[in-house]
């Protein structure tokens, strides 16, 4: 599969990222996929990032830094637009028309121009475009090569934006098109009548053995109740007065709660303060040795911090609304609540010494079986690509997508 030029070893793929980074779900994906096919081709990726256009090496990447960054308040603007429509017409239309096509591209298709011109000095053999919203990304492939392979990165975290026509051309663009959870997978194939060619291919996570050598020091390794918030501790906020519902009603047993601002651990009514759960091998500790994880933040994508739990052998509990539901239903890995007196009942229900061992069980064989071998997601990304599987080395396969 060669376009432009001499026959090469290895395919080339471009990949158009909005994010380029590990910060957020979606950028983890997105370098985790690119990661995938750069065992098996020489990948590019092109990102609206930095203030100077410049290629710079990145591990296995050649990132082209197009220096024409996206505003952070265009593409809130989009995101509320989309919230405040969405809101405010009737279940299952699908609302466009030019006023509002021009309200969501404003200020972030500009910035993707200069990507036409950079895929005619790389010369792709196919394009791989992160996010079904990336409307400009499609623009530069299209002014580049209108009929080059594209597979999609769909990075549909809810199921507003896919209600939307102005993102349709992005879909159907794609041969085929990548979901990393199967909820997301129906969002797609179910909207676009697409089953055979909508994909999921998980995410590489595994459970660090490290973590189970030494517990957090304010909860220790007593199997207290975790408790997960974006919040700071002071913040009048839903998550906080349900963090203090779980602390009051498991008054008996050490509840950690992880804020923005601290991690706060309760003991028998007495509160002791640390710092906030910042590093990732800190957060591994806490899943670890918890008894429960209780996570009430909406994930980006897919719930990262859940199957990390669930790879621990920690059952959780989710809100009934959240795109982490579906590794406590579809896995079995615990339970999920619409109100309060749901989410005590949960929690009571797995402190529960034979349930919890069930569900254990359960979540762990999930998790690693969905989630728990880079093996199997390089071969699901590639396999969905068109690329050749058996063609891939062991020997690279192994730390690729780290």
């Amino acid at each position: 599969m060669t376009t432009g030029g001499a026959a090469r070893d290895r395919p080339r793929v471009a990949v158009l990222a909005p994010q380029w980074g590990r910060s957020t779900e979606r950028g983890s994906i997105t370098r985790q996929v690119a990661g995938a096919l750069a065992c098996s081709t020489e990948v590019h990726v092109l990102t609206t990032e930095g203030n100077a256009a410049r290629t710079v090496r990145d591990g296995v990447f050649t990132v082209h830094r197009l220096g024409t960054a996206v505003d952070d308040r265009a593409e809130l603007r989009r995101d509320l637009v989309l919230t405040a429509v969405a809101a405010s017409i009737p279940a299952g239309s699908r609302p466009g028309g030019h006023e509002l096509d021009d309200l969501l591209d404003r200020q972030l298709v500009e910035p993707w121009a200069p990507a036409a011109a950079a895929l005619d000095e790389i010369h792709p053999d196919l394009v791989v475009l992160a996010d079904h919203r990336n409307v400009g990304g499609l623009a530069a492939l299209e002014r580049h090569d209108p009929g080059l392979p594209a597979v999609l990165l769909a990075l549909a975290g809810d199921d507003i934006s896919l209600a939307f026509p102005h993102f349709d051309p992005v879909v159907e663009r794609a041969a085929h098109v990548l979901t990393v959870t199967e909820t997301e997978r129906l969002s797609v194939a179910d909207g676009f009548d697409r089953q055979a060619t909508v994909h999921r291919i998980g995410a590489p996570l595994a459970a660090n053995a490290s973590a189970y050598s030494e517990p957090n020091t304010w909860v220790g390794d007593t199997h207290y109740v975790l408790v997960l918030t974006d919040q700071d501790s002071e913040d009048d906020h839903p998550q906080n007065e349900l963090a203090r519902l779980i602390r009051l009603r498991f008054s008996d047993r050490p509840v950690g709660i992880s804020h923005s601002d601290a991690f706060i651990a309760w003991h028998e009514g007495r509160r002791n303060s640390g710092w906030p759960i910042e590093r990732s091998s800190d957060l591994a500790r806490l899943l670890a040795f918890a008894a429960v994880t209780v996570d009430l933040r909406r994930p980006e994508l897919y719930g990262r911090s859940v199957v990390e739990s669930l790879l621990y052998g920690t059952p959780v509990v989710v809100p009934e609304n959240s795109r982490a539901r579906e590794h406590a239903q579809r896995g079995r890995g615990g339970l999920w609540f619409a109100d309060p007196a749901e989410l005590l009942w949960c929690v009571e229900s797995l402190l529960d010494d034979a349930t919890n061992r069930t569900v254990r069980t359960q979540g762990r064989a999930y998790a690693e079986a969905e989630y728990g071998s880079t093996d199997r997601f390089i071969e699901r990304v590639t396999a969905a690509c068109g690329l050749d599987v058996e063609a891939i080395p062991e020997v690279v396969r192994v730390g690729a997508t780290a």
